[in-house]
C-alpha cells in the first residue's frame, strides 16, 4: 500500500522530508504532554474505549483511523503526509542484506529525540515510524536466517571473595537458520572468542595473572536443529510442549492475529505469558515482548511491530534511560525495565534506538546494584540482530 501511494506522489525534497520529521516529533511530545497533565486520555485507552461499545458487525477501519490521528489531526499537508512516508521507505530494511545504500546516505539529518522526551514519546515516534515500514515478503520453504553480535561482560577471578577479579568484554557471533512457521531452530553456528577486551589496563594485568589467554583464536562450533521447547522446570502448569502458535513459537498466523490496539495487545500478552516463575507479569511480559523483537521481526506486521512498541509505554516500570547511550559505536536512545532486585536478578533490560527513533538498534543489559564483582551501571551484554531470508540452511547473506 505505501509503495502504492509513492508511485503515485511526486518525490519530496529534503527539506520537505525534515519538516515532516519534525512535525512527527512534534506530535510525539504534545500527545506525551497531554497524557501526563491528564488533559487527554492516552490514545491506545481512547481506542480501546471505542472497540468495546461498537456495535456487532461494523468493521473498524484502523489503519484509516491511525492516519486521521497521525496526520490530519495536526493539520499536517498532503506533500508533508508524503515526505512522512518517504523516510520510513528509505531506512535500512527491517530484513537486510545490508542497508539500500542508494537510499539510507542521501537522507538528510533528521530532527533528533530531544533530552527531555521520556519513554512514552519516544516509542510512540518509534511506533509511527515502524508502522510505514514495508512488510517482508517471505515464500513457502524460505528460512530466516539471523546473525547477532552478541557481547558479554565475563568477570574472571574471586567474584565471592577478596581476591583479585579481572572484567573482560567478549564477542561472539551467533548465526541461526531457523524455520518461518514456529521459528524452529534448524542450524545454529557460533564463534566464540570473536574478540576479548579487558575493560581497563588493570583487568588486562589481572586477567594475565591468572591465566586467561586474551589473544586466543575464535572457536567455531556448529548445531543440528534444537529439540522441541521444554517449559521452566519449577512451573507445574505449563504444557510439556508448546503448541507452535503461542507466543513462544510464533507463527506468522499467530503475530497476524495479535490486536493492534496496544492495550489489548498487552492483555492478550498478559494472558499468553501467564505466571511461569518467580518474576512479576510485568517483567515476563516486558521481556516476552523483547523477545517477539528480537526472534519475529521479519515475519512480523508493521503494525503488530508498532503496536508492540506502544504496548511497552503502557508496561508499569518502563522508563527511558538518562544520557545517551552507545551501542557497537552507534549512539541511541535506551529504553528499560529493571528487573527486580533479588539475590539472584540485578539487571535492566533495554531496548536501544536510533537518535532520530527509526530503527532499532539493539539490546543492552545493566547492572542494577553491585553483584559478583560488578559495579552499578555497568552494560553486561548488547546483542544487535540483522536479518536475511534465504532459501536453504546454511546460506549465507
Amino acid at each position: 500500500m505505501i509503495r502504492d501511494v509513492l508511485g503515485k506522489a511526486p518525490a519530496p525534497s529534503a527539506e520537505a522530508m525534515a519538516r515532516a520529521r519534525a512535525a512527527l516529533l512534534v506530535q510525539a511530545r504534545a500527545e506525551s504532554a497531554a497524557i501526563r497533565t491528564g488533559a487527554v486520555a492516552s490514545p491506545w485507552r481512547r481506542r480501546g474505549a471505542a472497540a468495546r461499545t461498537r456495535p456487532a458487525g461494523r468493521r473498524h477501519r484502523r489503519g484509516a483511523r491511525w492516519w486521521r490521528w497521525s496526520l490530519a489531526g495536526l493539520g499536517v499537508s498532503a506533500a508533508v503526509a508524503t515526505a512522512l512516508i518517504v523516510p520510513a521507505i528509505l531506512t535500512p530494511a527491517t530484513v537486510p542484506g545490508g542497508p539500500d545504500r542508494g537510499g539510507v546516505d542521501s537522507i538528510p539529518a533528521t530532527v533528533p529525540i530531544g533530552d527531555g522526551d521520556d519513554a512514552g514519546t519516544v516509542l510512540r515516534l518509534v511506533a509511527a515510524n515502524a508502522r510505514l515500514d514495508p512488510a517482508v515478503e517471505i515464500r513457502p520453504g524460505q528460512f530466516i536466517y539471523r546473525v547477532v553480535a552478541e557481547g558479554s561482560l565475563s568477570v574472571i577471578g574471586d567474584v565471592e571473595g577478596p581476591g583479585p577479579v579481572a572484567r573482560v568484554w567478549v564477542v561472539r557471533r551467533h548465526e541461526m537458520w531457523y524455520t518461518v512457521e514456529g521459528l524452529r531452530s534448524a542450524r545454529l553456528r557460533i564463534t566464540e572468542g570473536v574478540s576479548r577486551t579487558p575493560l581497563t589496563p588493570a583487568d588486562s594485568e589481572v586477567a594475565r595473572e591468572l591465566g586467561y589467554d586474551l589473544t586466543a583464536p575464535p572457536k567455531v562450533e556448529e548445531y543440528g536443529p534444537a529439540p522441541d521447547y521444554q517449559p521452566p522446570a519449577d512451573c507445574a502448569s505449563c504444557p510439556a510442549v508448546r503448541d507452535p502458535g503461542e507466543v513462544y513459537r510464533p507463527t506468522p498466523a499467530y503475530l497476524a492475529s495479535l490486536p493492534t490496539d496496544p492495550a489489548r495487545l498487552l492483555d492478550t500478552l498478559r494472558e499468553a505469558v501467564g505466571s511461569q516463575n518467580k518474576h512479576s507479569a510485568d517483567q515476563q511480559v516486558f521481556t516476552t515482548v523483547l523477545d517477539l523483537l528480537r526472534e519475529a521481526v521479519p515475519i512480523m506486521s508493521p503494525e503488530v511491530r508498532a503496536a508492540l512498541y506502544r504496548a511497552v509505554a503502557l508496561i508499569p516500570g518502563v522508563e527511558r534511560v538518562d544520557g545517551p547511550v552507545d551501542l557497537a559505536g552507534r549512539q541511541g536512545v535506551a529504553i528499560g525495565r529493571d528487573g527486580e532486585s533479588t539475590e539472584d536478578e540485578t539487571r535492566r533490560e533495554e531496548l536501544v534506538f536510533d537518535t532520530a527513533g527509526r530503527e532499532l538498534l539493539g539490546f543492552r543489559t545493566v547492572q542494577i546494584r553491585k553483584a559478583r564483582g560488578v559495579p552499578a551501571g555497568t552494560v553486561t551484554a548488547d546483542a544487535m540482530p540483522t536479518y536475511a531470508i534465504v532459501d536453504r540452511v546454511g546460506e549465507v547473506r
